[in-house]
């Protein structure tokens, strides 16, 4: 496309995102009736299949092009031709209900109140796939993709392993690999550029079994453990802290024995919860753990988190999931704070997450610049109270229409928002 020059940019712009505003409110109800039919799916890890049909069906009905499911069963479509290659994803798996009688409302039926709309994974993350669907649907329409080729990606397996789901579709079932990620989880309008990483390390000790009226002739590994346990607390003030995503952090969550009760245990296994800064990695870790605990007779490793598709698709690998952030002058931020000062006259707060995205792929292990937006709010993630406010939805469908063009724009001349100077 023929670009302005920088002085004539922000009111080309400013005249997409007028554009934006008025059609969408045209498509309102449609994106609201679309998120409600999303919500009365129940689609927890691995049986996301329902709403995989579901957001196919509404790509389709929209007029998407290559629309389709991978082989681990994500939902994909594209609109647009240009050179510049986005990826638009939000996962469509949601947290298991803990205890119906908590909700204020059934969870599995969508309930219209005070202007938000109540439901299983309304923030998390079946919202954010309602703002790209509509979204990519609406620069398709009003013919502002700019430059960009925009992949929508209804994700699938986020929750119990962020990041598999995506890594098979780029590695495995060749997506090109795009210039950048947006990730429409819950932010509030606010744009999010990393998060600390995670991983699970499993410490193993070994005794000697024998039976428990006899215990002189065995050696106790729950007894051998104590002084493990003891020198993973102490490794946590020495962890790595960043000066944005703040220190890591290294929590005991279990430990398990043989199920004997009648017997010395012959082995002791402890978990731990790891949050990582961007650049340690799975050897690092490991490495560091198995120094401190040197001398103990103790194994540490890595277990293998297993996971398998919707589609019967064994993605399981290794529970290591990168930490990352994006730097304050990426182009991609520029473009994000510029989506939003065209559409609502003022640039968003820019933080980091607390929880874990897909990013841990895209940004921590592809390295492939990633930024969040997404209408929904964190607090409300993961608990009985899920919701989402409609008038945020419909701004979310908004970002995601105007973000292609501020994006071509930066790409191709550099140019600077006012706003974020």
């Amino acid at each position: 496309m023929q670009f302005m020059s920088a002085n004539t940019v922000s009111h080309h712009l400013l005249e997409a995102a007028a554009r934006v505003r008025r059609r969408a409110e045209d498509v309102r109800q449609a994106q609201i009736d679309f998120l409600a039919d999303l919500i009365r799916l129940k689609t927890y890890t691995g049986e996301e299949g329902p709403a995989v049909e579901r957001i196919l069906a509404e790509m389709r009905a929209l007029g998407f092009a290559q629309v389709r499911a991978d082989s681990a069963g994500d939902a994909l479509a594209a609109v647009g031709d240009g050179p510049l290659h986005l990826l638009y994803d939000a996962h469509l798996d949601e947290n298991e209900i803990a205890d119906e009688a908590d909700w204020p409302h059934p969870p599995l039926e969508p309930t219209l109140a005070d202007g938000k709309l109540y439901g299983l994974g309304a923030s998390d993350c079946k919202a954010g796939v309602a703002s790209i669907v509509y979204g990519a649907y609406l620069a398709a329409e009003l013919g502002i993709t700019g430059d960009c080729t925009i992949t929508v990606q209804g994700s699938t397996l986020e929750e119990d392993a962020e990041g598999f789901a995506m890594r098979h579709l780029m590695e495995q079932d060749g997506l090109p690999r795009p210039d950048a990620v947006l990730l429409a989880e819950a932010t509030d309008l606010t744009l999010r550029r990393g998060h600390r990483g995670r991983c699970e390390v499993k410490v193993r000790v070994r005794g000697k079994a024998a039976h428990a009226s006899t215990p002189e002739l065995g050696e106790n590994a729950i007894l051998k453990a104590r002084p493990v346990l003891d020198a993973l607390e102490a490794m946590t003030a020495r962890l790595p802290r960043d000066p944005v995503l703040g220190p890591g952090t290294q929590v005991v969550t279990m430990i398990e024995s043989p199920h004997t009760p009648n017997s010395v245990p012959a082995w002791c296994e402890i978990t731990i919860d790891r949050r990582l800064t961007p650049g340690e990695t799975a050897e690092s870790v490991v490495s560091e753990i198995a120094a401190a605990v040197a001398g103990l007779d103790a194994e540490v490793f890595l277990p293998i988190q297993p996971v398998t598709s919707w589609t019967g698709l064994d993605l399981s690998g290794p529970a290591f999931f990168p930490g990352w952030l994006l730097e304050e002058d990426a182009p991609l931020l520029e473009a994000g704070k510029l989506t939003c000062a065209a559409l609502w006259g003022r640039v968003p707060r820019v933080d980091v997450w607390k929880f874990s995205t897909n990013g841990t792929y895209s940004a921590g292990a592809a390295g492939i610049p990633t930024l969040g937006f997404g209408p929904m709010e964190e607090q409300y993630v993961h608990t009985p109270h899920d919701q989402v406010d409609l008038e945020k939805l419909l701004k979310g469908a908004m970002f995601y229409a105007l973000f292609p063009l501020a994006y071509s724009y930066v790409q191709s001349i550099g140019w600077e928002s006012e706003a974020s100077k």
